[in-house]
């Protein structure tokens, strides 16, 4: 193998959508109206996959991600453009390919098996650890139409992964089965990329995508809107997020209000370095800058800051200067800032009100209802948690402690 497994030129694929379709040949004959149209499912893909490397690819539904998968897997020819794969290839696209309900599972894993290439000495070397991973050594003598879907989808899944090849493409099959499962395939998936192989993962899963891979695309209506490192492409793609969630809840809300005697000029969200971001941590440092004119004002400036939830709407926390005992200056400009040394909200968008007013409230400057947003994302050392806020706690039992 050369230093590129994959390499996609100039790549486009499109499907015919019928809205009429001819029935008989008479039809077929007399219609001379084009009933169809072409729908582009990618558009232009020039993309270079380095041996040894594990890329993601996400997006919303519909953008085009599991026909890239297809066309890297060679099971689909593009329309124009070419595509190079050096190395064998192993697509996990559809779980349970070549299975036959009627046959018991050890027959389906020979079948399946020999559906994907392999030989029967092949299979029979494998056999055993093939059950093994899939975990249901008593019921491999059973018709698989009697399994249960997670049963069925472990076994699909520990054929599929048996085969070792040079490239590996996954598509949206690494949540199949109980959490102990996911972990064995994500160990899995771990020692394929030790040994050097090319892994292509689609995936809805940001995390996944984010711990797994080191460089990922962004597809957006069959274009790649955004490719780099697996972090910097996970942390666009939720902005974009974020700011679509956030920007719907704004339309809901209304607007901007207030005397004008003293504005709001500018708002950011800032980390505990300084800089500006559209998404933080959970427990990270986080701050509210905001800027603002006086024009002509005869009594003291309040700022009040108020946090939302935008799914639900649900109030988080507010504060204001004048209970802080913050006195904000009551000409000319200025701004004030609000920090948190460890923001507590889980995963979430997240709306900010922002207002200008006195210390009675009875006279509103400037109101932005719901107008700002930021995210929040999981902090990969924090534990996953239910609920909006994180809780610090220690966890004890017997001679054991642990902080979360």
């Amino acid at each position: 193998m050369g230093d590129i497994a994959i390499s996609c030129v100039g790549v486009w694929k499109s499907y015919r959508i019928y809205h009429q379709r001819a029935h008989t040949l008479k039809e077929k004959v007399l219609s001379r109206a084009h009933r169809y149209e072409d729908f582009w499912a990618l558009k232009d893909i020039n993309l270079e996959v380095p041996t040894g490397t594990t890329l993601g690819i996400i997006g919303p539904n519909g953008s085009g991600k599991s026909t890239l998968a297809k066309t890297l897997a060679k099971i689909l020819n593009p329309n124009k453009g070419s595509v190079t794969v050096n190395g064998s290839v192993s697509p996990l696209l559809e779980l349970g390919t070549g299975f036959h309900p009627e046959l018991t599972g050890k027959e389906n894993v020979f079948l399946a098996s020999s559906v994907m290439g392999q030989t029967k000495r092949d299979v029979e070397g494998r056999y055993d650890s093939i059950v093994d991973f899939a975990g249901i050594e008593q019921f491999m003598d059973i018709p698989v139409k009697n399994y249960s879907s997670g049963m069925y989808a472990r076994l699909a899944f520990a054929v599929a992964i048996s085969v070792e090849p040079d490239i590996l493409i996954v598509d949206e099959v690494l949540s199949v089965g109980d959490e102990s499962f996911q972990l064995r395939c994500w160990d899995r998936i771990t020692e394929l990329r030790a040994e050097g192989r090319t892994i292509v993962l689609v995936s809805h899963s940001l995390p996944t995508v984010h711990t797994l891979c080191s460089q990922a695309i962004w597809l957006e209506d069959g274009a790649v809107k955004e490719a780099g490192t697996a972090v910097e492409v996970v942390g666009a793609y939720l902005a974009n997020v974020h700011a679509s969630v956030a920007e719907e809840a704004v339309v809901a809300m209304g607007g901007r209000h207030g005397t004008g005697e003293a504005e709001i000029t500018g708002v950011a969200f800032l980390d505990g370095d300084g800089v500006e971001k559209p998404f933080f941590y959970t427990g990270d440092p986080f701050s509210i800058r905001l800027q603002y004119r006086v024009h002509n004002i005869n009594t003291a400036l309040v700022c009040g800051i108020a946090v939302y939830r935008a799914d639900n709407q649900a109030y988080m926390f507010g504060q204001n200067s004048a209970q802080a005992g913050i006195e904000l200056q009551s000409s000319g400009e200025g701004f004030v800032e609000l920090t948190v040394p460890s923001l507590p909200l889980l995963k979430g968008s997240y709306l900010v009100t922002l207002a200008l007013h006195d210390s009675t409230i009875t006279r509103v400057f400037d109101f932005f209802d719901r107008k700002h947003y930021f995210g929040v994302r999981d902090h990969p050392d924090l534990p996953v948690e239910g609920g909006m806020f994180h809780v610090p706690a220690h966890w004890r039992a017997g001679s054991s402690t642990v902080t979360v």
